[in-house]
């Protein structure tokens, strides 16, 4: 992990029996090391995207979505690696073709959004504080999916993430963190497009910390 990591993930990694080792100022530099230590130690490295096994895991919530709600119009995920929008593509192509797959990530960490968009591989800045989202490249087997299935593409300001984070406490009394909120910010961003459309918006996480949320609050 990152050397600023969430505390939260960090303490909760720990309490799940894993050895935490933390490097890098951001999650790409983490991921990185990670990747070359697995190498030199010859272990088994589970990369957080290009992972076919990892992606069917966590397709398991979009096909939970669609038992619940099997005319649901449009899905809208967070997107860092992408593995949780693909999911949600293979799964939506299966069910209901009809259904419209959106992912969203913070516009000041934009390489995912920007490898869809143009088609190949791009690297990016990485500014945001939404953890979750803040990668810097995009990433080949996921881009490879969201490329044949993902129907739209949406950023959003990290204020707008702000504003989505309070507004679940305010209006439905859920802590999310700021990756979870980034599918409301999308969809409030997209209402006009979406209005009278059933719509489920993935909000994954609750891993705000305390400093994060007096940030907020003032």
């Amino acid at each position: 992990m990152p050397v600023n990591a969430n505390p939260l993930k960090v303490e909760a990694t720990k309490r799940l029996g894993a050895n935490v080792v933390q490097f890098g100022k951001d999650f790409d530099e983490s991921r990185e090391y990670a990747e070359k230590t697995a190498n030199e130690q010859n272990i088994r490295y589970v990369h957080s995207a290009n992972e076919p096994e990892l992606i069917a895991g966590v397709a398991t919530l979009s096909l939970e979505i669609f038992e619940d709600l099997p005319d649901v119009d449009a899905i809208i995920l967070p997107v860092g690696g992408g593995s949780m929008a693909s999911g949600a593509c293979i799964v939506a192509s299966s069910m209901n073709s009809t259904t419209k797959v959106i992912g969203v990530q913070a516009a000041a960490a934009p390489a995912a959004y920007r490898s869809w968009k143009e088609g190949k591989l791009v690297s990016d800045k990485m500014g945001t504080f939404a953890e979750g989202l803040a990668t810097r490249v995009g990433f080949e087997l996921t881009q490879e999916i969201l490329r044949s299935h993902l129907d739209d593409f949406v950023l959003v300001s990290d204020d707008e993430i702000r504003r989505a984070i309070l507004l679940l406490i305010e209006k439905t009394h859920n802590l999310v963190e700021a990756a979870g909120a980034a599918p409301l910010a999308a969809l409030i961003k997209s209402q006009e497009k979406l209005k009278g459309k059933k719509v489920a918006i993935v909000t994954s996480g609750a891993n705000i910390s305390t400093a994060q949320l007096k940030e907020l609050l003032s």
